[in-house]
């Protein structure tokens, strides 16, 4: 039987500046997770860089965040929208991450942006992670303009990642089900 409570979820911060409203975002999501009752993890890629794909397999930071992944029970992804799409640095770690260790796993995505055309980095990410075998929450937010105060006040993102968290808590019950259904053995008698 898998535990209810508490689901740890690993928070990607995608920004490549090491002080960004990506990382306040990500900060303020780590918190509501916490209040909900789980427990999150908090990577922020500026702080651990990833070497680029195939140009150090040995890279610091990488087996780390690859562990970190595979353990987590949920994931959210912030990112930042540069040319209408998600950040280099995110991307570069998606890439890096095995695809049976994220395979049936629950991902929230956030972007952040100047406006709500933040919204298409929220949907690629989507496609990102349905071509990794994630399961998106069917709620995403999008932080636009001065967005997210450090109490939470914002126009109508803040009730969005809220609702997204406990749509992550409810995905991450019923998608670690399907996960230990696929990995047991078909052949043994029920």
């Amino acid at each position: 039987m898998i535990t209810a409570e508490p689901r740890r979820m690993l928070v990607l911060a995608g920004a490549a500046a090491h002080a960004s409203r990506t990382r306040s975002v990500a900060e303020l999501v780590c918190r509501d997770i916490a209040a909900a009752g789980g427990r999150p993890v908090l990577r922020d890629l500026a702080e651990h860089p990833l070497p680029l794909l195939h140009a150090d397999p040995d890279g610091a930071n990488l087996a780390d965040v690859q562990i970190q992944a595979a353990e987590a029970d949920a994931m959210i992804w912030v990112t930042p929208c540069y040319h209408g799409s998600y950040s280099g640095i995110l991307k570069n770690c998606l890439d890096h991450l095995r695809e049976d260790a994220l395979r049936g796993k629950p991902v929230g995505v956030v972007a952040v942006g100047a406006s709500l055309t933040a919204v298409s980095a929220c949907d690629h990410l989507r496609a990102v992670a349905r071509t990794l075998g994630c399961v998106t929450a069917p709620t995403q937010a999008v932080v636009s303009g001065g967005g997210l105060l450090d109490d939470g006040a914002d126009s109508g993102a803040y009730p969005r990642i809220v609702r997204m968290i406990g749509e992550l808590h409810a995905l991450t019950g019923v998608t670690g089900m399907l996960r230990q259904c696929a990995t047991a053995d078909v052949g043994s008698p029920a």
